[in-house]
C-alpha cells in the first residue's frame, strides 16, 4: 500500500463494529468478506499458538540447562574464606619484602654478589651486606 492510504485510526471495538455494519448496509463490503477475513484471523491466531508452543517444547531443556549453570556459575563465584598465613610464612614474606627493598637501588654487580650471598648464607646476611653496599 501507499504510505498516503495507510493512515492509523484510533477507532474503540464499538465505534469500528458500527462503521463496519454501516458499509455492510451500504453494500460497500460483502457480510460473506468480512466472515472469511475473521476466520483468517482465528486461523493466524491459531496457528502462531502451534508455533509459540513447539517453541516453548523445543527451548525448555535448553533453557534448564541454561539456568543450571548459571546456578553453579553463581555459587562457584561466591567468595571464599581466605586460609591464614602461618607464621613462618609471614614472616618469609616479610623478609622477601626486605630483602627487595635493600637490593632495589644497587647496580648490577651489586645485585649479583647480594644474590650469591643469599644463596650461600640466606635472607638476613643478604640484607645486611646489601645495607652495607650502599
Amino acid at each position: 500500500m501507499r504510505s498516503k492510504t495507510r493512515k492509523a485510526l484510533k477507532l474503540s471495538a464499538h465505534h469500528a463494529s458500527v462503521a463496519l455494519h454501516m458499509l455492510i448496509q451500504e453494500g460497500k463490503i460483502a457480510a460473506a468478506d468480512v466472515t472469511r477475513a475473521l476466520k483468517r484471523r482465528e486461523d493466524l491466531i491459531r496457528e502462531m499458538r502451534a508455533k509459540l508452543a513447539a517453541l516453548e517444547s523445543a527451548s525448555a531443556p535448553a533453557a534448564r540447562s541454561v539456568a543450571r549453570a548459571t546456578r553453579t556459575a553463581v555459587r562457584r563465584a561466591a567468595p571464599k574464606a581466605r586460609k591464614a598465613i602461618t607464621r613462618a610464612q609471614k614472616l618469609a614474606r616479610q623478609a622477601q619484602g626486605r630483602y627487595l627493598a635493600a637490593i632495589r637501588t644497587l647496580s648490577k654487580e651489586a645485585k649479583a654478589k647480594i644474590q650469591q650471598i643469599r644463596k650461600d648464607s640466606g635472607v638476613d646476611a643478604a640484607i645486611k651486606a646489601a645495607r652495607a653496599a650502599r
